[in-house]
């Protein structure tokens, strides 16, 4: 199947290079020309989304949000008008269950298949082919939607079912599991330094332990050494992610009051002016609060 990728930014940047690296011909779109010249002689380039869309039988995007997936989807030169009937496209973005079981239809309605396979992991992650990617969908070409999930960087692939809002609901779920963990680093280092000690050794101490595990070795390893301004995720998208979490939590009636504390954390870190620095300075908030 000929094989399509939309968005170059951190991630999809990589991505793109671990196709190219494993000899899967490429067809590349990206709203910013520009950044597609790095591709020029390794990829096929296309300057606008029909054209993209015309051309390849299998679709994958990672874009920033709702708005962005819906932006290359809709509309005359979008992908639902502009996709053949029986191809495929697969949404690697974090967004809303209710925006991919609403995406799900409209594809549907036009004879394209439309799939989730959210990716866990940072750029680095992806670089070194070490993704989990987050799978549901349905659609007769799964085995190739999963081996070119392998060839983007994904080193292991769990699938939750058959309709595309079920894995968005598990990336969402996941982004507010890390979210609450840097909530917690943050609170336990501050505890730690007031009381006299180092954060640094406490890091040091319970990554290689009791907390042995990526997100608690390379997140606490960004707060203790407070190395923001090198994004892998941004605190933007950190507060995208949150209100995800709390609209999921509004559409099932399930509380969820750490999300509140940790969405409340991020808008206080955006107007101290932080918005592109690395989600993990929220806890700057927690810093600064306690003096």
């Amino acid at each position: 199947m000929t094989t399509g990728f939309i968005g170059l930014g951190n991630m999809g940047t990589v991505m793109v290079d671990n196709l190219i690296e494993k000899n899967v011909t490429t067809h590349v779109y990206n709203r910013t020309q520009e950044k597609m010249k790095a591709y020029s002689e390794r990829a096929q380039l296309h300057t606008s989304l029909s054209s993209l869309a015309k051309s390849c039988d299998l679709i994958f995007s990672i874009v920033s949000n709702d708005s962005a997936v819906d932006a290359i989807s809709s509309g005359n030169d979008g992908l639902i008008a502009q996709m053949r009937p029986g191809s495929v496209h697969v949404c690697l973005s974090t967004i809303a269950p209710s925006t991919a079981r609403r995406l799900e239809k409209a594809f549907n309605e036009k004879g394209i298949d439309y799939c989730t396979a959210t990716v866990i992991g940072r750029p680095e992650a992806a670089k070194i082919r070490n993704l989990v990617a987050c799978y549901s969908g349905n659609t007769v070409h799964k085995t190739g939607v999963l081996n070119i999930l392998q060839a983007l960087g994904a080193a292991k692939i769990f699938e939750f079912g058959n309709t595309a809002d079920t894995a968005a609901a598990v990336k969402v779920s996941n982004n507010f599991l890390i979210m609450a963990a840097m909530e917690a680093m943050g609170e336990a280092f501050n505890l730690l330094e007031r009381a006299g000690g180092s954060a640094i050794d406490f890091y040091e101490m319970i990554s290689n332990s009791v907390f042995n595990c990526p997100i608690y070795k390379n997140y606490g390893k960004i707060i203790v050494e407070r190395t923001y301004k090198n994004p892998g995720f941004t605190s933007q998208l950190g507060l995208k992610d949150t209100r995800l979490a709390l609209q999921l939590a509004d559409e099932t009636n399930t509380p969820l009051p750490l999300a509140d504390l940790v969405r409340n954390r991020f808008l206080v870190n955006h107007n101290r002016g932080r918005t592109e620095w690395d989600w993990a300075s929220l806890v700057e908030v927690i810093r600064e609060e306690n003096g």
